[in-house]
């Protein structure tokens, strides 16, 4: 990159924040349901008093960490008397991009003030994508950058000398209790820190990493002891079910080589070829490569532990994208300086447009319906005695989060069935009009009802009393039970029409 001069701290967080600023409101689709299903409907829940709690939380598996400081966030709206609906949506998802604004500067000042670490970090489209949703992985990887930009690389004599911080210790601890998934990269950063330290090895462990395990360790065992009203470790009830049980396979499975064929080339999209050209300058030259041979260890055995579970996502690797985006600046800032500017100029502009493209698609276009059609449905009901069906794979929607109206709400569960039984969102898709009779042969059917359009045709006879009201697109690849719009009905009981079908793009 070409500046004639360097950027000042407050200019660099001032870019940073406008960026990350700019993504809460640019993307407005769905990813996953935990973005709010683990943070913000347990969040609403304890603020508010109603709320959704999954199977998750009464397993034990989930941390209340993050869910206690959103919940914090919505107790002052509600004593404000500020708590309308587009704050309760906004709010956390402008803190959660606060959050990603520290981890960028201190990426930034990881890699020395250079200027193609900033680019890459801001151009990223998977971290534009998902920086400012409130997902466990999200604040992870804010952690995991942070304490990277504290750990003490030992590059060259120098290093050895230079005084050691551990605060990145203290981050580690709270990164593997809020997601224990990141304890592979401190694996190995823990094992390079005792065999490079400038301190005696077992004053280190005695005096520092036991001391800040165990404080770090009893105070958040505490915290969520106290929000389940039982002792609880939530790490080890996380890898216990996930792993030693394998539940996780129940969501999804996926091949052992999914992550290095199809994962991590997704999330870097165009930046896999600098990220590529890393690799190859490292493993050619390690010893030159000190620092990003160690990275790369600490990606590489990431990869291969997760590989071996079989339940895979993509944002499980997302802790890693710093890291990779690390080595990459590592080899575009010593290229740079013998470019010619056309070159310069022409590097950056297919990385920003390799990387804008994706990230206006998935941003604001791919999966929007289940996220646009809240307001409308808060708009629709006519009472507090209203209810909604979500007529939906399970999780489909956010819910109270977004909704902010205490009705009753109905949607298909997909917890984790008893061995040979079967869960009830494929009951119900096994045979709607079966399941709906058993459902609603006691009680009022639903004043509202949302589905797939790719369902419509098998539920039309249970729909006869209910009149269309909105169609939003929703995706333009339909797989599943999910289908290419969104579609709410209402029941008709003589209430005033509301406004015909919506085309919302």
């Amino acid at each position: 990159m070409v500046w004639e001069k360097g950027l000042r701290p407050t200019q660099v967080i001032a870019v940073i924040l406008a960026v990350r600023i700019l993504s809460v409101f640019l993307v407005q689709t769905w990813y996953v349901p935990d973005e709010y299903w683990q943070t913000l409907e347990v969040a609403h829940k304890q603020a508010f008093g109603y709320g959704a709690m999954t199977w998750e939380w009464q397993a034990g598996i989930r941390s209340y960490l993050y869910p206690s400081v959103v919940a914090a966030l919505y107790t002052i709206l509600k004593f404000t008397g500020l708590d309308y609906p587009v704050a309760v949506v906004i709010l956390p998802r402008i803190l959660q991009a606060v959050l990603s604004t520290a981890a960028d500067y201190s990426f930034y000042k990881w890699s020395g003030g250079r200027k193609w670490a900033l680019f890459l970090i801001l151009t990223s489209w998977f971290w534009f994508y998902t920086s400012g949703r409130t997902l466990l992985q999200t604040l992870e990887t804010v952690l995991v950058t942070i304490a990277l930009s504290k750990f003490s690389f030992k590059d060259g004599a120098k290093g050895f000398h230079e005084k050691e911080d551990s605060g990145w210790i203290w981050l580690a601890c709270l990164t593997v209790f809020i997601r224990p998934t990141s304890f592979p990269l401190w694996v190995v950063l823990g094992i390079y820190n005792l065999g490079t330290t400038n301190q005696d090895r077992l004053k280190l462990v005695l005096q520092t990493y036991i001391p800040i395990v165990l404080v770090s360790g009893i105070v958040l065992i505490g915290i969520d002891s106290y929000f389940y009203g039982r002792p609880i470790i939530t790490p080890w009830e996380f890898y216990n079910f996930n792993v030693i049980q394998d539940v996780s396979s129940f969501y999804g499975q996926h091949s052992w080589h999914w992550y290095v064929t199809q994962g991590l080339p997704a999330m870097l999209g165009v930046n896999v070829v600098p990220v590529l050209w890393a690799i190859f300058t490292i493993l050619r030259r390690p010893k030159e490569n000190l620092v990003g041979m160690l990275l790369l260890i600490a990606v590489a055995y990431h990869v291969v532990v997760h590989s071996f579970v079989p339940h895979k996502e993509f944002r499980f690797m997302l802790p890693l994208l710093p890291i990779l985006l690390y080595m990459a600046q590592n080899v575009l800032v010593p290229w740079s300086r013998k470019a010619k500017k056309w070159q310069l100029y022409l590097t950056a502009l297919v990385l920003l447009l390799g990387n804008i493209v994706p990230g206006m698609y998935f941003g604001l276009i791919h999966q929007s319906g289940t996220v646009k059609v809240m307001p409308l449905l808060r708009e629709a009901i006519p009472n507090n005695r209203s209810s909604i069906f979500f007529m939906m794979p399970c999780h489909s929607t956010p819910l109270y989060s977004h909704l902010h109206v205490n009705v009753t709400t109905r949607y298909l569960n997909c917890d984790p069935p008893a061995q040979g039984e079967m869960y009830e969102s494929e009951a119900f898709y096994n045979n709607p009009q079966r399941w709906w009779r058993l459902e609603y042969s006691t009680r009022q059917t639903p004043t509202l009802v949302v589905l797939f359009d790719v369902l419509k045709g098998r539920v039309e006879e249970l729909l006869k009393d209910y009149r269309l009201i909105h169609t939003l697109p929703h995706t333009q690849f339909p797989e599943g039970e999910v289908g290419e719009n969104v579609l709410v009905y209402q029941k008709l009981d003589g209430r005033p029409k509301v406004q015909a079908s919506d085309q919302l793009m």
